[in-house]
């Protein structure tokens, strides 16, 4: 082939070769959106086991105490030892506290429930007593008497000191005799309790009562002896009630 057909085939291909290159469209061309890659889901977290809750443990019995408010439950708590009741005998004078006339008492307790003195009409236990204790002292030309008596209640005990003092008010008419007195009912100064004391004067004796009220107790002591024996200037039975007062 002729130089100058290889160079007129030579053109004609490259005219060919650009004109199908300008046929495109004047936008730059664009590469094509990258499909994103089908990431892997990321891995949900294995579910961390859980434990079941143990049952808590039934509360044993034991012998710990528990507090409950200002007590403790469970505790047994050492049982406060009553103070024992004092009885009727506990306020007994002795022979020696019993205030002596002209020689020393013999005391003796007796278990009957005497009457004590003129005025009083009957025992402590129609008037309510519940309980009582005597004793009965003796000495040249005097005797004497203490009787104590328990009551229900104080209440019950105020009820038969005023029953006393009643049957003192129409004692001198009770007795019958013209000889006869019985002195007004006399307020006794007691360290416990209430006391009283009244005398009577009787035909051939003199007898100073007096009259003890401390709590559900009440107690009478009498002393009695011969006009030339009773002492003038001061009250046996008032000090004896004292000194009985001393004992609750």
């Amino acid at each position: 082939m002729s130089r100058a057909c290889l160079t007129s085939l030579l053109a004609a291909t490259l005219v060919a070769v650009l004109a199908v290159g300008g046929c495109g469209s004047d936008e730059p061309e664009s590469a094509p959106p990258a499909t994103p890659a089908a990431s892997k889901p990321a891995a949900e977290p294995s579910p961390t086991p859980t434990r079941s809750p143990s049952p808590s443990p039934a509360p044993s019995r034991s012998s710990e105490p528990r507090e409950h408010g200002r007590h403790k439950v469970g505790a047994l708590e050492p049982n406060a030892r009553p103070k024992p009741a004092s009885s009727a005998a506990e306020h007994l004078l002795p022979a020696d506290e019993l205030p002596a006339l002209d020689g020393a008492w013999t005391a003796r307790t007796t278990g009957d429930e005497p009457t004590v003195g003129a005025c009083q009409k009957t025992p402590l236990s129609t008037i309510g007593a519940l309980e009582s204790a005597q004793r009965t002292y003796t000495a040249d030309g005097a005797t004497a008497v203490q009787v104590v008596a328990r009551f229900g209640d104080p209440k019950s005990a105020w009820r038969a000191h005023e029953v006393l003092a009643a049957w003192r008010e129409d004692c001198a008419k009770r007795l019958g005799n013209p000889s006869s007195s019985v002195s007004a009912l006399e307020d006794v100064w007691v360290p416990a309790g209430t006391g009283s004391s009244y005398r009577s004067t009787l035909r051939k004796s003199v007898a100073g009562l007096g009259i003890l009220r401390s709590g559900e107790y009440l107690t009478l002591v009498e002393i009695t002896a011969t006009p030339s024996s009773y002492p003038a200037g001061w009250e046996p039975a008032r000090v004896a009630v004292r000194r009985v007062a001393r004992t609750f």
